[in-house]
């Protein structure tokens, strides 16, 4: 054995043994914190906060107000659509149970030094005001003021209309819609402040609408409490604020990274509606059982070097002063979001696209070949499934790369699968 070799092999083992002990440290923290923050929140709203780590008639307590003010059995999470990261939590902590328990009942024999809660006026959307341990800033709380509350949308009008025509009756050629979907730890100005101003350039550009759309929970969009912010909240969300707000009949979607798996189940919602699909690096996994732990262990390995994958790793904790409370979303938005979302959707984009390819859409698959934040083959694993699917891969662009950086010839890209979108609709009815 060399002595190249022998170097490699122990540093190897060093950093296992590190990992192993950083990590089990951490677990230990978790489940601190937990106990810690069960006692806080007492303290300061007068109720402690039920968690994942108990039992699941526990659990059940967090859904009282429910999705979109919804009573919901978590014995049932296909159909809530909570992922197997969180409901899984118990069994990771079943030595912390019994004192979980034990603190949860002793709590909650104390009586409340106030409610918080707010009831909607006309049916809206029932929410709870800001908690002490999260962010008061007005984008975080504006939306409180609003008793029918909707997402932040950044609209751009096609310039020929001057104006978005709800009713195609009213306008013999209609212009096109575009609604663009950000990911994590990101809101609409990842399209607004670097991609909208290039397609401004162009005089392609006023002939179509563009939305760029916080999502919920992120930018300046409701962060509502009782919410579990699942897949299925999410786009009824966009839904609400966009696609039925402009009377919208027919758009195109773009999306990045976690925004590819909304924009996948909201196109597969409404197949008849979408005129094409593109996904910009795409959290592709091909489902399976187990999918969601394999996403996770992908987006959040728990490894000390390199320090990137530290960062990330730290994100699947439920610590409230993590990245994502530095950010425009709320640790209860952010963290179900990366649950619920970009973990459990990952089971759900086969799916998805199974729908799309039944209704002959165009979707388009957009890969930098440097990009280490999702899966190095995911656009080969896509087209291997989906012969239909259009998979371009970039050189050399990363993650946020294969945009920042290349906004001119992204746009040129985006403007040529609108145009063929179009041609091949117009091919379809002149048949």
């Amino acid at each position: 054995m060399s002595n190249s070799t022998f170097l490699r092999k122990c540093t190897k083992s060093l950093l296992s043994a590190a990992n192993f002990v950083v990590f089990s440290y951490l677990d230990v923290l978790d489940f601190v914190f937990c106990v810690v923050y069960k006692f806080l929140d007492a303290f300061f709203e007068g109720k402690a906060s039920p968690c994942y780590c108990t039992s699941t008639s526990t659990s059940k307590k967090m859904s009282e107000n429910g999705s979109n003010g919804k009573s919901w059995d978590f014995g049932n999470d296909e159909e809530i659509g909570m992922s197997e990261t969180l409901l899984g939590r118990k069994k990771k902590s079943m030595k912390f149970i019994g004192l979980l328990e034990f603190v949860g009942k002793l709590l909650n024999k104390k009586q409340g030094v106030g409610d918080s809660s707010r009831k909607p006026k006309n049916g809206g959307v029932p929410r709870l005001g800001n908690r002490w341990s999260e962010c008061g800033c007005d984008a975080c709380i504006s939306w409180m003021k609003n008793d029918d509350p909707k997402l932040h949308v950044v609209v751009k009008e096609a310039s020929s209309s001057q104006a978005i025509i709800r009713d195609s009756k009213e306008n013999p050629n209609p212009s096109e819609n575009v609604i663009f979907i950000h990911g994590i730890l990101s809101s609409s100005s990842f399209w607004t402040k670097t991609l909208f101003p290039k397609l401004s350039e162009s005089e392609k550009s006023n002939e179509y609408n563009m939305f760029a759309v916080d999502i919920l929970g992120y930018g300046q969009s409701p962060k509502p409490r009782d919410n579990l912010y699942t897949l299925k909240d999410h786009v009824e969300w966009i839904e609400k604020s966009v696609v039925t707000e402009y009377q919208l009949n027919s758009y195109h979607l773009v999306a990045h990274s976690m925004g590819c798996i909304i924009a996948l189940a909201l196109a597969a919602k409404h197949p008849k509606s979408i005129k094409s699909v593109t996904l910009v690096a795409p959290p592709y996994f091909p489902s399976k059982d187990g999918v969601e732990f394999t996403a996770i262990n992908r987006f959040t390995p728990k490894r000390l070097w390199p320090p990137v994958e530290f960062i990330s790793s730290i994100m699947a904790w439920d610590l409230n002063f993590m990245l994502l409370d530095l950010t425009k979303h709320t640790h209860h938005s952010g963290w179900h979001t990366t649950h619920n979302v970009l973990y459990r959707g990952v089971k759900q984009m086969d799916t998805n696209l199974e729908t799309l390819m039944k209704s002959k859409k165009k979707v388009h698959v957009i890969v930098g070949t440097e990009d280490t934040s999702v899966p190095a083959d995911c656009g080969h694993n896509i087209k291997k499934k989906f012969l239909d699917v259009e998979v371009n891969h970039i050189p050399n662009a990363g993650h946020r790369s294969i945009v920042f950086g290349r906004e001119k010839d992204f746009a040129h890209d985006l403007f040529r699968i609108w145009e063929n979108a179009a041609a091949d609709h117009s091919n379809l009815h002149d048949v």
